[in-house]
């Protein structure tokens, strides 16, 4: 049995990316975010009527959906999620950071999962993981654009989501895995000089001659080297992760060839699991 790619997609960037999403639904694990944060940053707030059409007509049936939440307005958040109940849709709610925890007790009474927000940042603050953590105690939890592995290892939540195995793409550096929940940064000088054969054989063990990184080319563009070794990295990071500690992780998604480079990862394993 083939493993499936944890990937969520917001619904500001589904445009684009259905047919890749539809061509590998096979290992697809999907989740939708609402993408309310990154339209309210542009100016243009998402309408509930549009974001149920766009649930009501998704072409790839989401495994979990985000509701709509409202920025800086948690009694608005609440609105939109009590409107989507009503309308027949089942939305994962979002609990922010902030909020009265007895908001939280109130959203489990509808949902076996709730979302945490504001914990992007909270890596030097333990106590409020902490403590959100012991209001959840075992039930079911999704932490929002947070995926610090000494939490993960520490407080095993249900799911939870990044977008940091861009950051290749970003920075000029990459993360390569190299196993057993040991994840490195590769500096693009590291290997303009001389790396360390253990990133050598690891870079040829995601499939790729470790000479093209020394090619100035290969940092520049769409299908990188240092993209498709982060993108690689973290779907074998997320594969363990799951098997191991039980929590679903997700990659986020912003455009269709980070996607398309995502799925090339997740047969890559499913390959060498099988073979």
């Amino acid at each position: 049995m083939s493993g499936k790619l944890n990937l969520l997609v917001a619904y500001p960037y589904m445009q684009g990316q259905t047919q890749v999403l539809q061509e590998n639904a096979d290992i697809l694990r999907l989740v939708v975010d609402s993408g309310a944060f990154t339209a309210w940053k542009a100016g243009k707030p998402i309408e509930l009527d549009d974001y149920c059409r766009f649930l009501e007509v998704l072409p790839v049936a989401p495994w979990r959906y985000f509701t709509l939440d409202v920025i800086g307005d948690p009694h608005g958040t609440m609105r939109n999620y009590e409107t989507l109940l009503k309308r027949g849709f089942k939305p994962v709610p979002i609990f922010t950071r902030g909020e009265d925890p007895s908001v939280l007790e109130d959203y489990y009474k509808t949902s076996d999962v709730v979302g945490i927000g504001g914990l992007v940042g909270t890596s030097g603050n333990r106590g409020f993981v902490r403590g959100i953590m012991r209001h959840v105690g075992k039930r079911k939890v999704h932490w929002l654009g947070f995926t610090a592995f000494e939490f993960v290892k520490v407080f095993r939540p249900y799911m939870c989501d990044s977008s940091s195995w861009t950051s290749g793409s970003r920075f000029g550096t990459f993360d390569l895995y190299l196993g057993r929940g040991r994840m490195i940064k590769v500096t693009k000088a590291e290997m303009a000089e001389k790396p360390s054969q253990q990133i050598l054989d690891r870079v040829r063990y995601f499939g790729l001659d470790p000479a093209g990184l020394g090619i100035k080319k290969n940092w520049h563009g769409g299908r990188t080297y240092n993209r498709i070794l982060g993108g690689y990295s973290h779907v074998h990071l997320s594969h363990d992760i799951e098997q191991n500690l039980g929590t679903k992780q997700f990659l986020a998604s912003t455009t269709g060839l980070e996607t398309s480079i995502l799925f090339d990862g997740q047969r890559l394993l499913n390959n060498r699991i099988s073979s």
